[in-house]
């Protein structure tokens, strides 16, 4: 049976990274990376970065929000990715946002997302898939909004980060069901990814 719903919000490509200190178990840098291919604003690239105090580069201070279609960024950031269970707790919409060419490269195995602005480079990676798996969420919670998110989620194995040049420290944390199951991971890979809403007041209150 076909079922058509609207309105669409956003649809793209959304990979998001967590970098762990495997000695203290600190976050040391979370990294949601879009890529949109629809939406109100136009097309468009958005890199989140957040960084833990002193853990990295000191002219990002906390991190910052690079992109090449601002409105875009910011509707992304105030939305739906301050709402994400990886960047709870943290002031995403304190972090500046800065203009940035952002391109992407993805071979079926390794993905790699790159902003480069007037004085900063960052360049993230993902590698070693460990499953491919659709995921359908229903209400979604963004704060007082929801939305129902579908999207295919590809957990990796291994990732990193370099802001300038230099290494963030930190690693991917996976974690192996007992069960058999593939493992879960702080880091994944996010394609044909859509999200519809905001949802209507009952069916959000639901």
């Amino acid at each position: 049976m076909i079922e058509i719903r609207r309105p669409v919000f956003v649809s793209g490509e959304n990979p998001c990274l967590t970098l762990v200190d495997p000695e203290t178990d600190r976050t040391t840098a979370v990294v949601s990376y879009w890529n949109v291919e629809l939406s109100p604003w136009g097309l468009g690239h958005a890199l989140v970065l957040w960084l833990e105090p002193g853990a990295a580069a000191p002219e990002l201070g906390q991190g910052a929000i690079f992109t090449d279609n601002q409105p875009l960024a910011r509707a992304l950031v105030e939305r739906l990715t301050q709402h994400f269970q990886e960047f709870r707790g943290m002031a995403l919409l304190d972090l500046p946002i800065v203009e940035a060419e952002c391109r992407q490269t993805f071979n079926g195995e390794h993905y790699r997302a790159v902003a480069q602005a007037l004085d900063s480079l960052v360049e993230v990676e993902w590698e070693q898939i460990l499953d491919r798996k659709q995921v359908n969420w229903p209400g979604f919670p963004a704060g007082e909004a929801a939305y129902d998110l579908t999207t295919v989620i590809c957990p990796v194995g291994a990732g990193g980060l370099r802001l300038n040049g230099l290494a963030v420290g930190g690693t991917v944390q996976t974690v192996t069901s007992e069960s058999g199951s593939p493992p879960a991971s702080s880091a994944f890979m996010a394609f044909s990814e859509t999200w519809i809403g905001p949802l209507e007041a009952d069916k959000n209150a639901a």
